[in-house]
């Protein structure tokens, strides 16, 4: 190469065109001006050449990370919203399923109350004929009783008088008799007369009292036969009575039952107008999501180009001031300090992106399901434990006591408040809490013998459906009024508790200072922490079982701590189940 400066002048000028001419963003160099002469000259240019290589380089690396970051950030917005779309799918299947469902539910219950109305029109109707029957079967022994009695006392007043005619003549013969003695003595003849006169009155005499004991007799047999009929007629009116009482339980429970069917029917349609809500508002919430996450790749974009922008114009800037001042290439060490903030950055930036998840599953509960064991009950509906045994009430009116290791019956207690319809259960060391829903009363029993009703107050609301006991206090909820109520020493007083989220809470037990309660309508386990008397949503979970009845046992300790739920039929499972968690 020619040492001439002008020649080393245009050669450098070539090449950078060259190297310049691969990078868009960067702008045509002008040509070097170098010193007129001097040794120095080709090393200094070779030198700023070297630089500039260098910081191009960089330029190039530091972009195309740049590029590639936007291309993973790309791909994982598409994955995301393949994801989002595939649980879109997933949850109109769900809707789609759930839909199905409730519809043949209702066509169930419906289809089961017109059978339920007929099955009773038919009873009513059967009732009514067995009533007209009765009736009828009434009035024809009273009729009866009516004709006999005035038959008897016709005949006792006939066999009144002729007993008196009887007398009469007997005195009338006695006298005869008496006449015809003093006859005798006159004549012979006479007194034969006369003793054959009275032998016929003697013997008209035994006739009629023979006459007369029959007839005794046989109004003895007419008084047993009254009597026979009276004790009938006793024994239909009871008849009459009890059939009417049983009539009235029968037409009570179908009372009863039709309400609990149709309160059935109105929660699931509340249900599932709330689900119906709660999906179009997250789907909502989701394109909105989208829709931000839209706009900030978007912003993204344009930061990214406004970087690029102001690099290669600070680029142009630095290799114009280099080319002006001649600087010397940075040595290898200042580069090496420059890239040592770089690693210690990206670490940051991945221990604070992995912080709020790792946060998030730390702080939540995980529910694991360690068994699932059929429940010899026919209806249960409630659910609770003692601290040794798990407790469970009837529908019939009955408590169980049942062994938490292989669930099976120790005990069942006949309650004998009539009638009694458990929907709830609590316990504390002192005392055991049902709720009664056919009352909608609270009763207060002895744990050591349930069958002991110690006490009995009006619930707060017409419809209770849960019971929890914190330690201190009893809390219990009221369907009808969705409402929460905390019961002091004496259970008749309460106050109602705020709770800032709806739901309808079949089952509640309370884990330290928390209330968990099942929400029937969202189908989650919802916990709640007491704040200045307002219970404030923490979590929701997941549990994908419909839960009757739950109980919390083990206190803290990680390794015993378990949930028990009592779960009802499903299309895997024809009855009902307990299911133990551990969390």
């Amino acid at each position: 190469m020619s040492d001439n400066p002008e020649e080393l002048s245009k050669e450098i000028g070539r090449l950078w065109s060259k190297l310049s001419s691969s990078a868009s963003s960067q702008p045509e160099l002008s040509e070097f001006s170098m010193p007129p002469s001097g040794p120095a000259g080709p090393e200094l240019a070779w030198e700023a050449v070297s630089l500039i290589k260098r910081q191009h380089k960089h330029e190039s690396r530091y972009w195309s990370e740049l590029l590639e970051a936007k291309e993973k950030a790309l791909r994982s917005s598409q994955e995301r919203q393949a994801l989002l779309e595939q649980e879109i799918r997933v949850l109109r299947e769900r809707v789609r399923a759930d839909e199905e469902k409730i519809l043949s539910e209702g066509l169930d219950v419906q289809s089961r109350l017109e059978t339920s109305f007929e099955a009773l029109k038919a009873e009513r109707e059967q009732h009514q004929q067995e009533l007209r029957d009765i009736k009828a079967v009434l009035e024809q022994y009273r009729q009866r009783l009516a004709a006999e009695s005035a038959r008897w006392k016709e005949e006792q007043r006939q066999w009144e008088k002729r007993e008196q005619q009887y007398l009469l003549d007997l005195h009338e013969l006695q006298a005869t008799a008496s006449r015809h003695q003093e006859d005798s003595g006159r004549s012979a003849d006479e007194s034969r007369r006369l003793s054959d006169s009275l032998k016929e009155a003697k013997n008209a005499l035994e006739k009629t009292l023979a006459e007369l004991l029959r007839e005794r007799q046989i109004r003895g047999d007419a008084e047993k036969e009254r009597e026979r009929a009276l004790k009938k007629v006793e024994e239909l009116e009871k008849h009459f009575h009890e059939l009417s009482k049983i009539w009235e339980e029968e037409r009570s429970q179908w009372r009863e039952l039709w309400d609990r069917e149709r309160s059935t029917w109105e929660t699931q349609r509340t249900e599932f107008s709330s689900w119906e809500e709660k999906l179009r508002k997250e789907r909502e919430a989701w394109h909105a999501e989208l829709k931000a996450k839209e706009q900030d790749q978007l912003k993204f974009a344009e930061q990214m180009t406004h970087v690029l922008r102001e690099s290669s114009e600070t680029s142009t800037k630095v290799s114009e001031l280099a080319r002006k001042a001649s600087v010397p290439p940075l040595p290898p060490a200042a580069l090496r300090r420059r890239g040592r903030w770089i690693a210690p950055a990206a670490l940051l930036v991945a221990a604070l992106a992995m912080a709020w998840p790792a946060y998030r599953y730390f702080s939540r509960y995980h529910f694991r399901p360690v068994s699932a064991r059929a429940l010899e009950l026919n209806n249960p509906t409630a659910l609770s434990a003692d601290g040794k045994l798990l407790w469970a009430s009837e529908w019939s009116g009955y408590v169980v006591a049942i062994n938490p290791e292989d669930l099976r019956v120790l005990r069942s207690i006949r309650v004998p408040s009539v009638p009694f319809r458990p929907s709830a259960l609590a316990f504390s060391p002192e005392r055991l809490w049902s709720a009664d829903a056919a009352g909608a009363r609270l009763l207060r029993h002895d744990p050591a013998e349930p069958e002991k009703v110690l006490g009995s107050m009006a619930a707060p609301g017409p419809a209770p459906t849960a019971l929890a006991f914190d330690g201190q206090n009893l809390w219990s909820f009221d369907a009808a009024n969705q409402s929460l109520y905390r019961h002091g020493a004496d259970e008749g007083l309460f106050t109602a508790v705020a709770v800032d989220r709806p739901l309808v809470a079949t089952a509640m037990a309370w884990y330290g200072k928390e209330l968990w309660a099942y929400d029937s309508r969202g189908r989650r386990l919802l916990v709640f922490l007491l704040v200045s008397d307002t219970l404030v949503f923490q979590a929701a979970y997941e549990l994908n079982e419909p839960i009757i009845g739950m109980a919390v046992t083990g206190g803290r300790e990680r390794s015993k701590r378990r949930l028990w739920a009592l779960v009802g039929p499903q299309a895997r499972r024809s009855g009902y189940a307990i299911i133990q968690y551990r969390f």
